[in-house]
């Protein structure tokens, strides 16, 4: 990043400028009217200070929030950088699951479209839980309100995975996973098992 720069201001009032302000006739009013002024530039100068803008080393004007921007990037991703509750949208293909009891309507394992809305909630120390609705073409909403837990690990260069356990499947969904906008946001593809085509994509609530 480059150094900070400011740049100079100067302010000139002529004498005669200054004798304009006061009236001749009023000279016992004279050094209130000065203690006024002087207020005044002190004032103006402080603004102009705080107004001015940063510069990088070619002279160009660089905004706070582009420093801020920086900075942050500087700073890279961790698993902490998505400690929070978020809104996620799930969506996608998958073999149709068979229904907890009864006889369904459909055969197991045909290929459904799958929607679905939540919230998920990361700890900063590599776990999460989540509150899902999901439902499928074939298979309707099985598990209302589902909650279920995981473990995720987000790299430096905001790249992760996920590992989402759902009792009763005697394998572990993996998500490939890809963290932006300093953590506000997320979205991931399931990456194992290979039948099920679904993504899911988080929003910061809290």
């Amino acid at each position: 990043m480059a150094p900070l720069c400011w740049r100079p201001i100067t302010i000139t009032i002529s004498r005669a400028r200054m004798l304009t302000l006061f009236d001749p006739d009023e000279e016992e009013e004279i050094p209130m009217k000065k203690s006024v002024l002087l207020a005044a530039l002190a004032v103006t100068v402080a603004s102009a200070v705080l107004l001015s803008q940063p510069q990088t080393s070619n002279g160009k004007e660089q905004p706070a929030a582009s420093l801020r921007h920086n900075w942050e990037e500087a700073l890279g991703c961790s698993n902490d950088t998505v400690e929070g509750t978020y809104a996620i949208s799930i969506s996608g293909t998958r073999p149709a699951p068979a229904p907890p009891s009864g006889t369904p309507n459909y055969v197991p394992g045909t290929i459904e479209q799958l929607i679905g809305v939540g919230t998920r909630t990361f700890d900063g120390n590599g776990n999460f839980t989540q509150v899902t609705n999901e439902k499928g073409s074939l298979s309707g909403i099985l598990f209302p309100n589902r909650t279920l837990q995981g473990t995720y690990s987000v790299n430096p260069d905001c790249s992760g995975s996920l590992t989402l356990n759902i009792p009763g499947l005697p394998f572990a969904i993996k998500y490939d996973l890809v963290v932006a906008s300093h953590g506000r946001e997320f979205d991931s593809i399931v990456a194992f098992p290979p039948p099920v085509m679904v993504t899911t994509s988080g929003r910061r609530v809290n």
